[in-house]
């Protein structure tokens, strides 16, 4: 290298706003930076052609090795470097080891450094709060979760509550049978139903002759026992479509959708038959059977229709079927 390149050189790296460091083959100074003379604290002393190993007697051997591998020819760097200080301080560094050449080949090494460390402890605390924002939004993400899957069960149970009280609002408390509220829905369904489709829809309604006389004998309780037995009897021997209801005291009634007149009275007199058979002294059955359209063409003039049915049959001594007019 010629001599003033050298010397434009020296004054390039004693300008530079880095610490960088330029050595010949004994590791003795060419140039220096003053950032580096400021980083490293050795003041106004003079440096150049010193030895690096005289400058830093202690120099690690890590180091030693690493020159010597750059004056092997091998460019060796590390872009985040720890350093412990003498002071007890860690310092992060970025560093470069470059062989230089000169006409004669190579002439030595440049090392170059820059402290990374605000750098570094930015991207430690970055890194930090990234971790902690995970933290937070698993903590998050799983509390969500929950509340999601506690929402679910309070809909679950909510619904099941739903049910539980529309079942109680449909139900006979006795028997178990549905009630006059839901008899009075469904028959207005069943009868909307059958007028748009034209299908046949019948009602059986009966009662148990001499149940006043049965209660007063043996008491309400003996009343009660013999309500609900009828009911599970009844329905028992209806088919699954077909919708049993206690209608009051000791009335039912039984919607028997897609059935006409003939097919309810029937089944009308072959549930009397089976009645019959349960045995119970000095109980019989009144029964009324009305159909749609023949006897009524909404739910209260089907209703009108079998309950006067059912009056006739008990008119008639009881225990027995009787067709709507």
């Amino acid at each position: 290298m010629p001599d003033n390149s050298k010397e434009l050189l020296r004054v390039f790296i004693d300008q530079a706003p880095v610490a960088i460091a330029m050595f010949d083959r004994g590791m003795h100074y060419i140039a220096v930076s003053r950032r580096w003379i400021s980083d490293y604290g050795l003041g106004d002393r003079p440096l150049r052609g010193l030895s690096h190993y005289d400058v830093f007697p202690d120099l690690p051997e890590r180091w030693r090795a690493i020159h010597q591998r750059g004056l092997a020819g091998e460019v060796v760097s590390s872009d985040d470097d720890r350093f412990e200080r003498a002071d007890g301080s860690v310092q992060w560094l970025r560093w470069e080891v470059r062989p230089w050449y000169g006409t004669d080949g190579l002439g030595g090494i440049t090392i170059f450094f820059e402290d990374v460390t605000e750098r570094h402890r930015v991207q430690s605390r970055l890194e930090q709060l990234n971790a902690q924002l995970e933290h937070r939004v698993r903590d998050r993400t799983a509390l969500l979760e929950s509340s999601v899957q506690d929402l679910r069960t309070a809909l679950i149970e909510a619904e099941k509550l739903r049910k539980e009280l529309r079942e109680q609002a449909i139900r006979d408390s006795l028997t178990g049978l549905f009630n006059r509220r839901y008899l009075e829905e469904t028959l207005a369904h069943e009868v909307a139903r059958a007028s748009r489709s034209r299908a046949p829809l019948s009602l059986l309604m009966f009662d148990m002759d001499n149940f006043k006389q049965l209660n007063d004998a043996f008491g309400h309780a003996m009343g009660d026992a013999v309500l609900k037995s009828v009911g599970r009897f009844v329905a028992k021997h209806v088919r699954a479509q077909d919708v049993v209801c206690r209608y009051g005291g000791d009335e039912f009634i039984v919607v028997m959708p897609d059935t006409p007149l003939a097919g309810a009275n029937i089944k009308a007199r072959q549930l009397l038959s089976a009645l019959h058979a349960l045995r119970m002294p000095e109980v019989g059955f009144s029964m009324g059977v009305a159909a749609l359209p023949e006897n009524g063409e909404t739910s209260v003039a089907l209703l009108k229709s079998v309950d006067d049915a059912l009056y006739r049959a008990k008119e008639l001594g009881g225990d027995r079927v009787i067709e709507a007019a």
